[in-house]
C-alpha cells in the first residue's frame, strides 16, 4: 500500500512538470521540414471534390496548404486528419498531382448525412442505475456552413431540455464564431454527502469568439443561471429559500494541433478558462479557474504516447454543493472507476501508450444505397495507461490530501461516425482491480 501511494504521487507530480515542457516543446520545434530532396514543387491550384452540400471554404479553412505553397507530403496528411476531424465526412482523402515544378492538390471528401431525428438513449456518468432517454433533432451542417442545430429532450434519471446553435464563422471575410445555448433540467444530488434530493437548473448563454490561423481560439461567454433544490436545506444554496440565480462571464483560451480529436495519436492540447460568476445581484461570489494541458507523440508508425494533467480551482466566497467537483462522474480514475470523490477543487493525470493493431481504415458497403452510411471508418489499438489525482476542499491542505493512482491495460474500438468504445482492466495503488466499458478516448 505505501509503495503504490508513494508511485502514483510521484508520477502525477512527474506529470505536472513533463507535460508544459513537452508541449512548449512541441509548440516551438513545430513545423513541416521536407528535406527528402532538393527538387520542390509549388501548389498551383487546390480541387474539392464530393461536397455536394458543404462549401469549399469550411473544407479549405482546416487547411495549412495554401495555393503558391512548396509542396510537402506531411503538411497534406496533417491537412487530411483536420479536415476529418469536422466530424462532417466519412472518408477524407488529400492526395496530389505533379506537373514539372507546380502540383495540383486534390481534397476527395465523402459526406455524412447531416440532419435526422435521434433517439436519446444513455447511462448518466456511465453507471447501469442512471438510465435516461429521450429524443433530438440536429443537424450538423445547417447551409452547408459547418452551422450546428440542436434540440433534444430527455426523461428518466437525467430530465432535460435542450436547444443550441453554434455558427464557426459568421461571415466568409473574418474567423468570428457564435454561439447561443437554453437549456432546463432536472437532476437528483450528485453530492454523496449531502443526501437525496432534486436539482433544478435554467440555464441562457450567448458566446462570441475568434480563431487564430488552424490551432487557436479565444471565447468569451455571458450567461444567466438558475439553480434550485427540491428540500433548501444548508449549503445546498447560498440563498436560504433554496434558489440561486446569478450572471455569469467566462473567457477560454484553446490552442488544439491534435491530429484527430476523436482518437489522437499526434499533437499537442491547451486550454485555460476563468469563469466569475455572481456581481452582486446574488449571495454567488466565486471565481473558477481551470486547465487541461494534453501531448501526444509519435514513437513509431504504431507506437504513440500521450500525457495529460489538468486541475480545476474555485476561489471567493462560499461554495455551494452543486458547484463541487467529483472523481466518478464526467472525470474517471481508472482502478477507481465507479468510486466517487468530492470536493472543491481537482488535479490529475494521465499517460497512455497507444499501439496500433488495426490502422484506420474504410469499409465501402455496397448493398446500402445511402452514400451517406455507406462508407465505413474503423480501426483497433491496444492501451496501456497510468492514472493518479486528487480532490480536496479548502480547509483542508494540499499536501495533506491523498493522491489515488491506478494502471493498467485495454482495447480501444475506433467506430464509425467518430465513436470510440474502450474496455479496460485496471489495477489501484490498493492492489484492487476493475473491469470495465467506457465511451470514448480516455482523455
Amino acid at each position: 500500500m505505501e509503495t503504490g501511494f508513494f508511485l502514483g504521487r510521484h508520477y502525477i507530480m512527474i506529470t505536472l512538470l513533463i507535460c508544459p515542457i513537452i508541449l512548449l516543446s512541441s509548440i516551438a520545434w513545430g513545423g513541416d521540414v521536407d528535406t527528402a530532396s532538393n527538387h520542390v514543387e509549388w501548389i498551383k491550384s487546390i480541387v474539392v471534390q464530393g461536397n455536394e452540400k458543404t462549401k469549399d471554404y469550411v473544407i479549405l479553412r482546416e487547411m495549412s496548404a495554401k495555393i503558391g505553397d512548396s509542396l510537402s507530403q506531411n503538411a497534406l496528411l496533417q491537412d487530411q486528419n483536420r479536415i476529418y476531424s469536422l466530424r462532417l465526412f466519412n472518408k477524407v482523402v488529400v492526395s496530389s498531382e505533379t506537373d514539372g515544378d507546380s502540383a495540383t492538390v486534390y481534397v476527395d471528401v465523402s459526406e455524412r448525412w447531416y440532419w435526422f431525428p435521434y433517439p436519446i438513449v444513455g447511462f448518466r456518468f456511465r453507471d447501469l442505475n442512471k438510465f435516461y432517454y429521450g429524443a433530438g433533432f440536429t443537424h450538423q451542417n445547417f447551409r452547408g456552413q459547418n452551422e450546428k442545430l440542436y434540440l433534444s429532450f430527455a426523461l428518466g434519471y437525467d430530465r432535460w431540455v435542450s436547444f443550441r446553435y453554434q455558427n464557426p464563422k459568421l461571415t466568409q471575410g473574418d474567423d468570428i464564431f457564435l454561439g447561443c445555448e437554453g437549456s432546463y433540467g432536472r437532476l437528483p444530488n450528485l453530492s454523496v454527502q449531502s443526501g437525496a434530493y432534486e436539482q433544478y437548473y435554467y440555464d441562457t448563454n450567448i458566446s462570441l469568439g475568434r480563431r487564430f490561423g488552424l490551432y487557436q481560439t479565444i471565447i468569451g461567454t455571458v450567461g444567466y443561471d438558475i439553480q434550485q433544490v427540491s428540500d433548501p436545506s444548508v449549503g445546498r444554496t447560498l440563498s436560504k429559500s433554496g434558489r440561486d440565480a446569478y450572471a455569469y462571464v467566462s473567457f477560454n483560451y484553446t490552442y488544439d494541433s491534435r491530429n484527430i480529436a476523436e482518437y489522437t495519436t499526434n499533437g499537442s492540447f491547451f486550454a485555460f478558462g476563468i469563469n466569475k460568476s455572481g456581481f452582486g445581484e446574488s449571495q454567488v461570489n466565486l471565481a473558477t479557474y481551470g486547465y487541461d494541458m494534453r501531448q501526444f507523440v509519435p514513437l513509431n508508425d504504431d507506437w504513440s504516447v500521450g500525457v495529460r494533467t489538468f486541475g480545476n480551482f474555485t476561489s471567493g466566497g462560499l461554495i455551494p454543493i452543486y458547484r463541487h467537483v467529483y472523481y466518478g462522474y464526467n472525470e474517471r480514475l481508472r482502478g477507481y472507476f465507479r468510486d466517487v470523490q468530492e470536493g472543491e477543487d481537482i488535479m490529475g493525470g494521465n499517460l497512455e501508450l497507444r499501439i496500433a493493431i488495426l490502422k484506420p481504415r474504410y469499409l465501402t458497403v455496397s448493398f446500402i444505397q445511402v452514400p451517406e452510411f455507406s462508407v465505413l471508418r474503423y480501426g483497433l489499438y491496444a492501451g496501456i495507461f497510468a492514472d493518479g489525482g486528487k480532490v480536496w476542499y479548502r480547509s483542508q491542505s494540499f499536501p495533506g490530501t491523498d493522491w489515488r493512482s491506478g494502471y493498467g491495460a485495454g482495447l480501444h474500438f475506433l467506430l464509425p461516425y467518430s465513436l470510440v468504445v474502450r474496455t479496460e482492466y485496471a489495477l489501484n495503488n490498493l492492489g484492487k482491480g476493475e473491469l470495465f466499458v467506457d465511451i470514448e478516448a480516455s482523455f
